[in-house]
Parts: C-alpha cells; structure tokens; sequence
C-alpha cells in the first residue's frame, strides 16, 4: 500500500513520470505477450517434430523436404518471437497513445494466437492422415503455406506497431 502512495505521488511530482510507467508497463507487456507466444509455438513445433517423425517411420520421402523447410521455419520464427525488440519507439514511447490504436494492435497480437492455433491443428491434422499418402502431401503443404503466412505476418507486427507514432 505505501509503495503504490509512493508512485501516485512520484506521478505528481515529476513531470513525465506517470508516461515513463507507462511505458514501462507496455513493455513488460509486450514482453509477456510474446515469451506466450513463444511457448505455444514451442508446443506446436514438438507437434510438428512428432508428425515428422510419424511420416520418417512410415518412409514417405516424398514428403521429408516439405517437413524439413516446415522444421527449419518454425526454428526461426520461434527465434524471432523470442529475440526481437520489447517494442517500437513509438509504442512505448511517453506519448499517450490513442485507445483505438492500441486496439489495433491488440488485434494484430490476437490473430497471431489465432495462427498459432491454426497451425496446430493442421498439424494434429496431418497426423491423423499419416496413412494416407496423398493426404500427406496436401495437408504438409498447406501446413507449410500457414507456417510461411504467420512468419510474414509476426514481421508485419513492427510495423503495426510504428504506426502508433
């Protein structure tokens, strides 16, 4: 309780401070936002390693280039989830920034989770198919189109985010 007096009277004592924690808070934020995200793609990718493995031991070599460049994506875009910015100049900026701009973004974070999901259950799908051959190759390819479509799409974020300068 004192430490929250603390703060309310250091906002009204310093010019700005009430922006800096602000800022702050969007940062940490952005922060948790993405070690989340992080973790789903994660489980996703050990989904994807199991379904790789299912179709080695059924030797369906047609298909291990698609699985490779699906595993080698998934490294990189868990990588870039992980290791980029904790945010953009002008989203975490001391600059009140507008509701519906941070709105925007919030979309933008959702339909990524949405992705994540998605890509998931392509995945589980494409377990399920193992069996069926051609399955195989439909659904690896369109788990593959889904994997490249949220990689260009986590890159879009910045700029989402830039936008709210």
């Amino acid at each position: 309780m004192g430490s929250k007096r603390l703060l309310e009277e250091l906002e009204s004592a310093i010019p700005g401070f009430a922006g800096y924690k602000q800022k702050e808070l969007r940062r940490e934020a952005d922060k948790l936002l993405r070690e989340q995200l992080a973790r789903e793609l994660k489980e996703v990718d050990s989904r994807i390693d199991a379904v790789y493995g299912d179709i080695v031991d059924s030797k369906l070599t047609a298909h291990y280039q698609t699985m490779d460049a699906i595993t080698a994506m998934m490294d990189v875009i868990i990588g870039k989830v992980e290791t980029a910015d904790y945010g953009y100049a002008g989203f975490f900026s001391a600059v009140k920034v507008a509701e519906d701009a941070l709105d925007s973004v919030y979309d933008f974070d959702k339909a990524l989770f949405a992705d994540v999901t998605m890509m998931g259950k392509k995945a589980d799908e494409l377990a399920e198919a193992v069996a069926d051959e051609s399955a195989v190759g439909k659904l690896a390819k369109e788990l593959r189109a889904a994997v490249m479509d949220f990689d260009k799409k986590f890159d879009r974020r910045k700029d989402v985010l830039l936008k709210l300068e």
